[in-house]
């Protein structure tokens, strides 16, 4: 499906967007969610903690995002997939938030995923990088979309197809939590 005015269904929607404000509650959420992201990333941690306005991305992970156009929501802290049938991927988070109209994904960056054997289906299906939209402070409110990505697919959960994957997490740290939103509820 095409979007309104383009030729590319992948395209970014002309939207405005907030980016450091919008970046800065997703992290903010993601610690919540995975608290031993305090061990792992202490600077960026205390960098938001103390509401910085211009936050660095520690090296080795990666802020992506998609749109998510569907009613079941998923939270949750760390976690390894692989996918083992049909094509050889993996799904590596520090934390996800899957709720509609948006999916966030905190993941290892590219240097740390090269070592892998396989690709990673985010960037298989392409999804956007919001790394850089930390830097922007709070007075910046209002940025098109289409002017910090080019491209933000739509997309279900990777793990869509639970039969082709296994997935590896702790119990102790990966809180999970799973439901569906009912309609005209957000």
């Amino acid at each position: 499906m095409k979007r309104p005015g383009t030729s590319d269904p992948f395209s970014a929607p002309a939207v405005s967007v907030a980016p450091g404000l919008v970046a800065r509650s997703v992290m903010f959420g993601m610690f919540a969610i995975s608290p031993h992201l305090r061990t792992l990333f202490p600077e960026l941690a205390e960098d938001l903690r103390r509401r910085r306005i211009h936050i660095p991305m520690p090296e080795g992970i990666s802020l992506r995002f998609a749109l998510y156009p569907f009613p079941a929501a998923r939270l949750t802290g760390p976690v390894y997939s692989q996918r083992i049938l049909t094509r050889r991927q993996h799904y590596n988070t520090f934390a996800e938030v899957f709720f509609a109209p948006l999916a966030w994904v905190l993941t290892p960056g590219k240097r740390i995923t090269a070592l892998e054997t396989s690709e990673s289906v985010l960037d298989f299906q392409g999804w956007a990088c919001a790394d850089e939209w930390l830097y922007y402070g709070d007075d910046f409110t209002s940025a098109d979309l289409r002017n910090l990505c080019r491209r933000v697919p739509s997309v279900g959960h990777p793990m869509g197809m639970r039969d082709q994957w296994f997935e590896m997490f702790s119990g102790e740290f990966t809180p999970f939590l799973e439901g569906y939103i009912p309609p005209g509820a957000t």
